[in-house]
Order: structure tokens, then C-alpha cells, then sequence
């Protein structure tokens, strides 16, 4: 049976001294590994088109188990991304994010739509590191957790101004007048509070213009990081290439 879809290579791992076995976000927001023969001999062509970001019409037979990949229209290889080797590390982290927050059976368009509106972005130059932030805030609750921004967890204070603080032992934000009452409580600024927030509640169909400085990005990255790993006992492998990239860059 002859299908074709389009989506966005998620996944390319190699097989064996010649072939790829890719796994594609359809538009339906279905993940479809397929093998792909010959992908690593240049004569075939596909060596660049079966590679993670690549956006297109997929062509495969399928049967049961996993499908033969026939041939690739390409829409989008999304190449000025992978030249910023931070936009591809971020570009990777949504896409292992997205990945494993999902079933190997599930079909869910909400995160078909969020990986193509976080390429889309990253590609237009928007902040890659924006991105991956919103699709983990975005992906919380498929881990197991949710996460909140706006009031305080021990007083119940809805006033966001006062938010200075975030407190794993009341698993919640804490205001400077409870503050006392956590001493090891991450210290985070206001602002990233009010900004985590908005992105958390916002539909990615109304977020336009991103303005955003490097140093709340980087709280908000730490903070959700650190979010990941108390509450559902996550760390993703492309989150350990940014860290070095990081370190190297501060040397």
C-alpha cells in the first residue's frame, strides 16, 4: 500500500553500512518510522533529504510494523538552521521533547503544530532557545507535571509582582514575604515569572513578535530545565550539548 503524507523528520538513525531508519511527525501528528534503503550512498540522493528537520511529502509503502520510505518531495530543508550549530541544538531539543512526550500509536495535531511553528520561527530568526522553552512548557503535563507561574504556593498571593522565587519543597513560585520559609528556594526573577506565564498560557496561534533578553531566557531555560528533572525525572540528550556548548563558549 502506497501512502503519502507530509511531515518533518523527527528521528534519523543509521542502519547498518547503508540504510536510515527515520521517524516522520505527519501532519495528522502520527509518528511513522520508516526504513530507508541506500540513504547513506550519495548516488540516491538522500543522504540530505532524510536528515532531522527536513520538511516534506513522504512517500512509502506500508504494511504492518514499519513502512519502506519510496521518495522524498522536499518542501523545507530548513538548511540556515542547521548552520548555527546553538539553532540546531535547540531545534533538536524540540524535536526529543516532542518525541518522547508522545505514544508510539498516538495522534495528536497539537504537536505536529507546535514543531512546525517552533522550525518555522527558529528559521525566521527568532531566539531558538525561546522556542525550545515553549515547547517544554508547552509539553509539561504529557510528562506526568504541570508548573505555575502566577501567585505564590504558600500564601496563595495572586499579586505577580511579589514573585521572587521558585520552592521545590511547596512545588510551587513563593513570594519575598515567604521566602523565609524555603531558604534553598531557586531565586528567579520577577520578570521570567510574568513572561513563563504568558507563554504557558498563551496559544502558540496568537504569539507574534518575541523580545526577550538573554538573561531571562536563560532563567527560564535553567528553571524548566531543573523542572524536567525534579518532577519527572527527565534530561534530554540534546540539553547535554547545549551545556557544553555553553561552557566552551564561557572559556
Amino acid at each position: 500500500m502506497l501512502d503519502k503524507q507530509k511531515g518533518i523528520i523527527i528521528k534519523s538513525v543509521d542502519y547498518g553500512e547503508s540504510d536510515k531508519i527515520i521517524t516522520v511527525l505527519n501532519e495528522h501528528g502520527a509518528k511513522i518510522p520508516l526504513m530507508v534503503r541506500r540513504a547513506k550512498k550519495s548516488k540516491t540522493g538522500l543522504q540530505a533529504h532524510t536528515q532531522l528537520f527536513v520538511y516534506g511529502l513522504f512517500i512509502y509503502n506500508k504494511w504492518k510494523g514499519m513502512g519502506t520510505l519510496n521518495s522524498i518531495d522536499v518542501i523545507n530543508q530548513y538548511y540556515d538552521l542547521r548552520l548555527d550549530i546553538f539553532n540546531s541544538s535547540y531545534a533538536t531539543l524540540c524535536a526529543e521533547v516532542i518525541d518522547r512526550s508522545m505514544e508510539q500509536d498516538e495522534v495528536s495535531p497539537n504537536h505536529y503544530q507546535l514543531l512546525h511553528f517552533s522550525l518555522e520561527n527558529i528559521s525566521k530568526g527568532d531566539s531558538a532557545q525561546l522556542m525550545s522553552i515553549i515547547v517544554l512548557l508547552k509539553c509539561m503535563n504529557r510528562f506526568g507535571f504541570t508548573a505555575f507561574f502566577d501567585h505564590c504556593a504558600i500564601s496563595g498571593d495572586e499579586d505577580q509582582s511579589k514573585l521572587v522565587a521558585y520552592s521545590f519543597k511547596y512545588d510551587g513560585t513563593i513570594s519575598q514575604e515567604q521566602l523565609m520559609k524555603d531558604p534553598y528556594a531557586l531565586r528567579i526573577s520577577n520578570k521570567t515569572f510574568y513572561l513563563l506565564d504568558i507563554l504557558q498560557k498563551l496559544p502558540i496561534t496568537k504569539m507574534n513578535q518575541f523580545n526577550i533578553s538573554q538573561d531571562i531566557l536563560d532563567e527560564m531555560s535553567e528553571l524548566i530545565i531543573l523542572l524536567y528533572k525534579e518532577y519527572a525525572g527527565m534530561y534530554f540528550k540534546s540539553q547535554k550539548l547545549i551545556n557544553q556548548l555553553k561552557r566552551l563558549g564561557n572559556e
